[in-house]
């Protein structure tokens, strides 16, 4: 199991360094680009932080996530929402308890809260279960204002315009998306994605909406690199853009187009969700929708211990801004 030393041997700073800023510490001054190594060669080395002891009188919050934790720690942008709520409850003297998707939902009543990650990712089921313990319920990247379910939410709507926008500048009109579904019998026309209800919304105000150029993965590198594989060996002709759900499926499809090589941005532009640690140091480089998610999870927090606490007591949608960062696999 890899160690915070291992970590600093190869990053080439201090285990002190590689500690703080895998903690989120706001108080140590370090370049972004020290920064995002480090966080680079965690993801590499599969780092697993080591459970501190839990202080039993502490009040406990619930986090449910709809991955298992290997997915979460190939996608660190769901890593940086927990990391977020994590540091805010520490602050507010609360302790987290993590819920993923194999984990029974039997001690969820021991908590006086709990921060769902994700909506349309769970079965109504299982979303049944956790409504009917009747306690204070925040959702995370999932607009659940209309079922009336205080949330936090990026502003993805105006992001994805903002991309095409972006292809269509440079003289790309033929816009593709690579989104992702959860189920292998999947809806293409109701994909969880919100991303590509957005896509679709707004290439079909465009006339320029075509379903044959809407792929279909499961928000991993692997589903990303098998998608574009099997596309490529077909007698469609690529997008001049593609728009890809999230940067983990976008360094699959990276992987395949190198290997057919497809020269990125010049025979396809490639325009992807999150702006992880990964999008900048892949190859080439990826243009990412910038994502704060460690201040979704922050206020996340906030927003539970505010219904806790009984400070605000109507239902309400906290909405972060995005930012487009343009980078070398799209052209600019």
């Amino acid at each position: 199991m890899a160690t915070i030393k291992d970590i600093a041997e190869r990053a080439h700073v201090s285990p002190a360094t590689v500690s703080r800023v895998l903690n989120y510490d706001k108080n140590l001054s370090v370049n972004e680009s020290t920064r995002q190594r480090i966080f680079r060669i965690a993801e590499e080395l599969h780092y697993k932080k080591t459970k501190k002891r839990i202080n039993n009188k502490a009040k406990s919050i619930a986090v449910i996530f709809w991955s298992d934790n290997s997915q979460e720690i190939k996608d660190l942008y769901y890593y940086s929402i927990r990391k977020g709520i994590e540091d805010e409850a520490a602050t507010l003297g609360y302790h987290v308890n993590l819920f993923y998707n194999s984990n029974p939902l039997d001690k969820l009543d021991e908590n006086i809260g709990i921060i769902v990650i994700g909506f349309n990712q769970y079965k109504e089921s299982y979303l049944k279960q956790i409504y009917s313990l009747t306690k204070p319920i925040v959702f995370i990247d999932a607009d659940t204002l209309s079922e009336n379910y205080p949330c936090i939410v990026s502003d993805f709507h105006t992001s994805v315009r903002e991309v095409i926008n972006h292809f269509l500048q440079h003289g790309q009109k033929d816009i593709g998306m690579l989104a992702g579904d959860l189920n292998d019998d999947f809806d293409k026309n109701n994909l969880i994605d919100f991303r590509f209800q957005d896509y679709k919304k707004y290439m079909s105000e465009l006339g320029l909406f075509d379903f044959d150029k809407v792929l279909v993965g499961k928000f991993t590198p692997e589903s990303g690199y098998a998608v574009l594989k099997k596309y490529l060996t077909t007698d469609k002709p690529l997008p001049q853009g593609l728009v890809i759900a999230n940067d983990a499926m976008a360094i699959g499809a990276l992987k395949a187009l190198r290997e057919a090589k497809i020269d990125v941005p010049h025979d396809i532009s490639i325009i992807s969700f999150n702006d992880t640690t990964t999008a900048e140091f892949a190859n080439p480089s990826l243009s990412s929708v910038h994502v704060d998610t460690h201040e979704m999870g922050r206020l996340g927090m906030n927003m539970l211990n505010n219904i806790i606490n009984d400070s605000f007591k109507d239902v309400y949608k906290i909405t972060l801004k995005t930012k487009l960062i343009l980078r070398e696999s799209s052209q600019n």
